[in-house]
C-alpha cells in the first residue's frame, strides 16, 4: 500500500477538507509547494490560489484558498486559510458579477490612492486575492482564465 499524508483544510468559516492524499500542491508566498508523505517540517504563508489534493484513488480535488498559514509535518498537512472555496462553491459564483466587483474595487482604490488615503499593502492584498479568485472560478466553470 502506498504511503499517504493526512490533509486538513479549514477556513475561518468552516472545515473544507479532511482526508488522505498521495500529494498536495499548495500556493505559498515562496511559490507553489508540492508536499508528499514524509515531507520535512515546514511553516509557510499561503498566497491566494489553488490547492490541488491528489487522492489515493488517483483523482484530484481542487480548492481555492485566500491568505493564511501552511503547516507541514511528515504525515500531516494543515492549511488554515482566511477563507476557502470548494469546486461546488465555484459553480455557485457568478464570474461576471465577481469581475464587476473587482473593477469597482480597482476604481475605489485608485480614488483613495490619489488622495493619499490608501494603505497600499492592504489594497494590493485585496486585489491579488480577488483577481486570483476570479481566475480560479473561471477555470472551475470552464471559462478559461486559469490552469486546468
Amino acid at each position: 500500500m502506498a504511503m499517504t499524508i493526512r490533509v486538513d483544510i479549514v477556513s475561518m468559516e468552516r472545515p473544507i477538507f479532511s482526508g488522505e492524499a498521495s500529494f498536495v500542491s499548495i500556493p505559498t508566498e515562496a511559490g507553489e509547494m508540492g508536499i508528499t508523505p514524509m515531507h520535512t517540517q515546514t511553516l509557510a504563508i499561503l498566497r491566494p490560489g489553488e490547492v490541488r489534493v491528489h487522492l489515493t484513488d488517483g483523482s484530484v480535488v481542487r480548492y481555492y484558498v485566500g491568505f493564511g498559514v501552511l503547516e507541514v509535518q511528515p504525515m500531516v498537512v494543515s492549511i488554515i486559510a482566511d477563507w476557502a472555496l470548494t469546486e461546488a462553491d465555484a459553480h455557485g459564483i457568478d464570474a461576471n458579477e465577481l469581475e464587476a466587483k473587482l473593477a469597482e474595487e480597482s476604481v475605489y482604490m485608485h480614488d483613495y490612492e490619489q488622495r493619499g488615503q490608501l494603505d497600499f499593502t492592504s489594497a494590493q492584498s485585496i486585489m491579488i486575492e480577488a483577481s486570483e479568485r476570479l481566475k480560479w472560478v473561471r477555470s472551475m466553470r470552464g471559462m478559461g482564465g486559469g490552469r486546468h
